[in-house]
């Protein structure tokens, strides 16, 4: 909110209803025309004749660019959102328009696009706006300089559109907005074409601004991580310019700048859930970037989404089957485990700590067995607000009761939670990390592959789970990668095993009911690999 609107807003009403009719008028007036120029938002809905639809990200991006040009929060704002939610319309059409509008026709603005037929497109479309309603803010157009890729207005303000990557000579901008700058897959993929749009952003676009107080918009939908906005998140801290990122994903994961709840759609009036899902599916190359703004490495990553079985759980009489494909198995009859990967969180960003809770099946034969995820628990653990990883722990513990171990990552700062955990009767072990990370997921990118790993398909977490291991490992976070490599390790190890299969003859319904009285009844044991665990 401008100064002079929210001075005009904190007039009392009594006091209004006080002066001449005139000044009421006069103020009346003003007061309306500070609303509508509050930000682009406002603009846009105001004077499209409800054509335009302030859907809620796209007046949370409207906000940002007010917050850089009117409040001076940052010198450069990356608009990080999916493909088809409007953000160009937003960006391209009416915040030029507005920032004409707001500042009596004496601002200037270039934009650029991959190609300079798209990029005069939205040149046109701003002219036809400032041509309709310039006359409400004394915008009055030059008529020698009246051209789609470059209009100028009396009052010293315009417009120059230009095609990224191409000369740009004798032309200056108080806003500098580059959109969709890369045209398509194939661009995105060349080193080449990466490095001279760089140079052309870093050596051409950037020297066009008109005095230190230039802003620079840059809207765009993911499509490498190399890219133009990858490269700038790369060096953002030395690059000389106050960067700001709106990271929205069209579905949201974990402390989403929107405080959507995970899975939850940006703009369900466009795209619900539901249709999302569907373009995941039938569009699994274009959505890690196009959609959730998180292009994965070159060549794809090490898993892939196709490659994770999903099984379904029955419970039923007490007991609960897991469906594996054809082939079901009693969770009583598995090995329940848990692996765990720690974290201290400092910001919003910051790694999570997070317990996956695994089980394996029983043996069959001499048939390679299975790999079960039944949980993935992930949080962030401010230590420094006191809080700790000991809670979680007993948590996962006590959800299974024939649960045999959890195994921590041996790192010095895991030692405490450790020896803390075995004294409230936890089981503990060690996960030695003797690789990289690359290196110790091989095993479970192995087991994807053989159709061997299995995940819940009703689970809430699931989605944002697959992303984080498709974009491995050049996603932001990994720390359910670790704790699933740690457990197809375990599982290689033959360190976790189910139940053998006998290859005699049944038991019969007596035999199996002193069986299992037996196993109710049996005391503690110990194994000298597995430790001990609880009876039954």
């Amino acid at each position: 909110m401008s100064a002079l609107l929210t001075e005009l807003e904190s007039v009392p009403l009594e006091e209004i209803e006080q002066w001449e009719p005139d000044r009421q008028q006069w103020y009346m007036d003003l007061l309306r025309r500070e609303r509508i120029l509050a930000s682009p938002a406002s603009f846009a809905t105001h004077h499209s004749d409800g054509l335009w639809t302030p859907y809620r990200h796209l007046v949370y991006t409207s906000d940002a660019i007010v917050g850089m040009i009117e409040h001076d929060e940052c010198d450069l704002l990356l608009v990080d959102e999916p493909v088809r939610h409007g953000k160009s319309e937003l960006c391209s059409k009416w915040t030029p328009a507005w920032f004409m509008a707001k500042y009596h026709g004496q601002r200037r603005v270039g934009l650029s696009s991959y190609e300079a037929d798209f990029a005069r497109g939205w040149g046109r479309k701003t002219r036809d706006v400032v041509a309709e309603i310039g006359g409400e803010y004394g915008l009055k157009k030059k008529k020698d300089v009246w051209a789609q890729d470059e209009w100028e207005l009396e009052s010293g303000g315009g417009m120059f559109t230009a095609g990224a990557g191409g000369p740009i000579i004798g032309k200056g901008a108080h806003l500098l907005i580059c959109d969709d700058p890369v045209k398509n897959k194939k661009e995105a993929d060349s080193p080449t074409m990466r490095k001279d749009l760089w140079e052309w952003w870093d050596a051409t676009w950037t020297t066009r601004r008109m005095g230190p107080g230039t802003k620079y918009l840059l809207i765009m939908s993911r499509w490498h991580l190399d890219d133009l906005m990858g490269r700038l998140l790369q060096v953002q801290d030395g690059y000389g310019l106050r960067i700001r990122r709106l990271h929205l994903p069209a579905i949201a994961g974990d402390n989403d700048e929107l405080d959507r709840r995970a899975g939850e759609a940006l703009c369900p009036e466009l795209y619900d859930e539901e249709s999302l899902h569907s373009i995941r599916k039938t569009s699994p190359i274009a959505w890690p970037a196009q959609y959730q703004q998180t292009p994965i490495a070159e060549g794809g990553g090490l898993f892939k989404a196709e490659n994770f079985s999903e099984f379904t759980k029955i419970d039923a009489d007490g007991e609960t089957v897991i469906v594996l494909g054809g082939t079901r198995v009693l969770l009583d009859d598995c090995m329940i485990f848990a692996t765990m990967d720690t974290a201290y969180t400092k910001s919003k960003t910051s790694d999570y700590t997070a317990v996956a809770t695994w089980a394996v099946p029983p043996q069959v034969e001499d048939r390679p067995q299975n790999l079960i995820l039944l949980d993935i628990d992930r949080v962030q653990i401010n230590a420094a607000g006191g809080a700790r990883h000991s809670p979680l722990v007993e948590k996962v513990w006590n959800r299974y009761p024939k649960m045999r171990w959890i195994g921590l990552e041996k790192i010095a700062a895991s030692y405490s939670l450790f020896h803390e955990a075995q004294r409230t009767g936890v089981i503990m072990r060690w996960l030695i990390p003797d690789r990289n990370k690359v290196a110790r997921a091989e095993t479970a990118v192995a087991l994807t592959e053989q159709g061997r790993f299995w995940i819940p398909r009703e689970a809430e977490w699931k989605d944002i789970y697959i992303e984080e291991m498709i974009g491995f490992p050049s996603a932001a976070h990994d720390d359910q990668v670790d704790v699933t490599s740690y457990a197809a390790n375990e599982l290689v190890k033959r360190t976790v095993r189910g139940k053998r299969h006998k290859k005699d003859v049944p038991l019969t319904i007596e035999e199996q009911v002193w069986d299992k009285v037996k196993r109710m009844n049996s005391p503690k044991t110990h194994d000298p690999v597995l430790g001990t665990w609880r009876g039954g």
